[in-house]
């Protein structure tokens, strides 16, 4: 959230106090906006696009000692900055680009003041006859790569919902991209499914971030011999076993099934299946009076992997989206003595 407190812009001369934090130039007011913060009345938003153009645009309002110190209170109002540190210029002008490419705030013009005795340009009315202009058409552009070696991933489906609220599926081409183009004004969501996943096929989310415009998606880079590679992605959720725990107790935690869970983990829900699967890879030694496997805190690896829906909502368009993921569980290394 924005402070509370007010700041101190200038207008002819005199300062006053408004909850918005003001950007001036020349004749014209600018406000800067949290995401979810409604547009005043009258005030029109300024497509900013991607880091780099936001970057160019702020450092202009940057020449002004007050629109700098506004941008300053920014940077420090999320932490970007520690207290009393003081802040470069040109760091404050790229932490908060950052913050205005990743959608936490936009930038709104407001309208042109009333002077007395001053008459306001008259506005020209639309000519009937010329054509509509055309809406800017965008992209999507989104790549997927192991967060270790930056190895691509192919053939990864993901489900795009688009401004206009229709859908479709799209999967990731050999250098791990998906670009969708001429999408209207807006963002995307993008979800992966995992109906039918199991810990084999599914590769872990790590994280998302945004390239720089003028850095290569990574078409020209020396491909490796072989990534990972995986038919779903998930959230991956690590639970380590406990003492007194079951399979049951686990799957009623997460809400789901032990079928479910079994069948994610292992690609089985045979009894017997399970508990070898609990000794070779939960790494149990304990059983019980009937013979069979419990679940304890000194099991090793005692893990056990629950699937989460991937969902990214409101993806920017006209960005170099860039996400990392993972193969689980993490190799094992095995030391063996004559």
């Amino acid at each position: 959230m924005l402070p509370s407190m007010a700041n101190e812009a200038r207008t002819g001369g005199v300062a006053f106090r408004s909850k918005y934090h003001r950007l001036l130039d020349g004749d014209h007011e600018y406000l800067l906006l949290e995401f979810h913060e409604p547009l005043p009345s009258g005030h029109q938003p300024v497509a900013l696009g991607d880091t780099w153009l936001a970057e160019r645009r702020l450092r202009d309002f940057a020449q002004d000692h007050f629109n700098l110190r506004t941008l300053r209170e920014l940077v420090h109002t999320y932490a970007l900055g520690r207290s009393f540190e003081p802040v470069t210029q040109d760091e404050v002008v790229r932490q908060v680009a950052t913050l205005i490419s990743r959608g936490q705030l936009r930038l709104a013009r407001a309208p042109l003041p009333m002077v007395p005795g001053v008459v306001p340009p008259l506005e020209k009315k639309p000519d009937s006859s010329a054509p509509a202009p055309e809406e800017e058409k965008l992209r999507l552009m989104l790549q997927v790569v192991d967060d270790v070696t930056e190895d691509p991933i192919a053939d990864l489906e993901l489900r795009l919902t688009l401004p206009d609220g229709s859908e479709q599926k799209a999967k990731t081409d050999e250098d791990g991209h998906i670009e969708v183009s001429n999408l209207p004004q807006g963002r995307v969501k993008v979800a992966a499914a995992i109906e039918g996943a199991t810990l084999k096929e599914t590769l872990a989310f790590v994280k998302a971030g945004i390239l720089p415009a003028m850095q290569p998606v990574g078409k020209t880079r020396r491909r490796r011999k072989k990534g990972v590679s995986g038919r779903f992605l998930a959230r991956l959720v690590s639970h380590k076993v406990a003492d007194g725990e079951t399979l049951e107790s686990i799957a009623e935690t997460y809400e789901t099934t032990v079928d479910a869970l079994a069948q994610f983990n292992w690609g089985t829900t045979d009894p017997e299946k399970i508990q070898s699967h609990l000794l070779i890879d939960v790494g149990c030694t304990l059983k019980d009076d009937s013979g069979k496997f419990v679940l304890s805190s000194e099991d090793d690896p005692g893990l056990i992997y629950i699937p989460r829906p991937l969902e990214m909502d409101w993806v920017p368009l006209e960005q170099r989206h860039i996400w990392r993921v993972k193969k689980l569980p993490e190799p094992r290394l095995y030391l063996f003595s004559a």
